[in-house]
């Protein structure tokens, strides 16, 4: 499948503004040519067939990915180096500018640096310029289209109903992207309310929180909790080993607790200082009871 070739039907596109719709357009028509959507999304061989004449990497510190446009065709350039997952990422972003219409009316040539391949839709995306809301809705694009929901759903049930960081390491490989990229999906998608929390060298660097999920009172930069895992585990830094769950004083990350019986944390160590944690809590029952 990597190296077959794709036909995208681009009149089945045209009127395709969301960036999300187009993305789902594509995979059905995958489906069409191959019976399912393949897990590691075959995206140099739907530029080519959409009318994208190069990719190429480049040794820069400019940008991540640029997109050249003329008339119906256009160049990608990637930066040389990226991990595998975030060049499917990038890659998949310029692919998003230049099968949006309304994206060549904005400009015809793009310079995408690292922070607007992480731009976010926000409650205030009405506001922004068209410049970043191009940027918000090709990571819109590219995200739906790397991790199609039918496959994701029958790929995570595999694995059983226990949220585990193991999963999220074994899902990235299977969809060909990062881990803190699935690591977004993964709690979003989940039943079970879960967070996850980045840090480096025992500061606070970013979270994502499941819907319901309790309150943390965190910062970006604030020390990781004294008393959690995720301290010692900066303190061992055994990099690469998944820790075993661990149950975990509530009040050790949880500004209140709530309906929180029980809290459960588990770490694993990373690159150049970083740990990620993934928080799971049980809440009691509700009884039911009708006054």
């Amino acid at each position: 499948m990597a190296n077959a070739e794709v036909a995208i039907d681009l009149m089945e596109l045209a009127d395709l503004a969301q960036p999300r719709k187009i993305a789902w357009e594509i995979h059905r028509q995958l489906r069409l040519q191959f019976g399912a959507v393949p897990p590691q999304i075959p995206l140099a061989a739907i530029a080519a067939a959409t009318g994208i004449v190069s990719i190429e990497d480049f040794e820069t510190d400019r940008f991540e990915g640029t997109l050249v446009i003329k008339g119906d065709q256009g160049a990608i350039g990637l930066r040389r180096g990226m991990m595998p997952g975030r060049r499917n990422f990038t890659l998949g972003h310029e692919l998003g500018h230049f099968l949006n219409p309304w994206h060549r009316r904005v400009r015809q040539t793009f310079e995408c640096k690292r922070s607007d391949t992480k731009a976010q839709r926000t409650v205030d995306f009405g506001r922004k310029t068209p410049l970043e809301q191009i940027e918000v809705e090709a990571n819109e694009f590219s995200a739906a289209l790397l991790v199609p929901m039918p496959e994701y759903r029958g790929a995570r049930r595999k694995y059983g109903k226990d949220a585990d960081l193991a999963h999220i390491r074994a899902l990235a490989t299977t969809f060909a992207v990062s881990q803190e990229f699935m690591g977004r999906i993964y709690v979003e998608q989940a039943d079970e309310k879960i967070a996850l929390v980045y840090s480096k060298n025992g500061a606070i660097s970013s979270f994502v929180f499941g819907e319901g999920f309790p309150f943390l009172g965190l910062r970006r930069g604030a020390p990781v909790p004294a008393t959690s895992q995720t301290r010692l585990a900066h303190r061992r830094a055994l990099r690469g080993d998944i820790e075993a769950t661990r149950e975990v004083r509530t009040d050790t990350w949880l500004e209140r607790r709530g309906r929180v019986e029980a809290l459960f944390e588990q770490v694993v160590v990373q690159r150049e200082g970083w740990v990620t944690t993934m928080l799971t809590i049980e809440e009691a029952e509700d009884d039911g009871d009708d006054e």
